[in-house]
């Protein structure tokens, strides 16, 4: 027969176990989080593809329908909200992968790091004026920073 106070040693080593890996447990499944952030960010427009003497159907075209449109003389001035800086889809996946690899190599902790900073670098959207002449030819092409 086993002395008394084996059984609470027993007892325990049990609980410390139980609490050892819900703890790593948590860790794993609390992963995760940062990779779809970042895969979720939005992507940049390259605002050079424009040139100037496009038309304005070729700028809306690529890049959709204006937030609103103003007069500047005789210019027509079309504004956007547009994220313009950030890396693109390839620069993304790799962020992703490479902090998914993170998490799997640090069980999750890793994500104590990347989700604060992935959340203190996310994309900011730019309003990017585009003013076209009375023909609808760009001539000018402003990107002002994130207010």
């Amino acid at each position: 027969m086993a002395p008394r106070g084996a059984s609470v040693t027993k007892t325990r080593a049990h609980c410390l176990f139980a609490a050892r890996f819900a703890l790593c447990l948590g860790l794993l499944c609390s992963g995760g989080c940062s990779p779809v952030m970042e895969a979720t960010r939005p992507t940049p427009v390259d605002t050079s593809q424009f040139a100037i003497g496009e038309s304005r159907f070729q700028v809306i075209q690529a890049i959709g329908a204006p937030t609103a449109n103003v007069k500047n003389g005789d210019q027509s001035c079309d504004i956007y909200k547009l994220y313009t800086r950030g890396p693109g889809g390839v620069g993304k996946g790799v962020i992703a992968a490479g902090e998914a690899a993170a998490d799997v190599v640090t069980l999750g902790l890793a994500e104590v790091l990347f989700t604060p900073l992935e959340a203190a670098t996310m994309n900011a959207k730019h309003t990017v004026t585009f003013c076209y002449d009375k023909d609808g030819k760009l001539v000018s092409l402003n990107d002002a920073p994130p207010e």
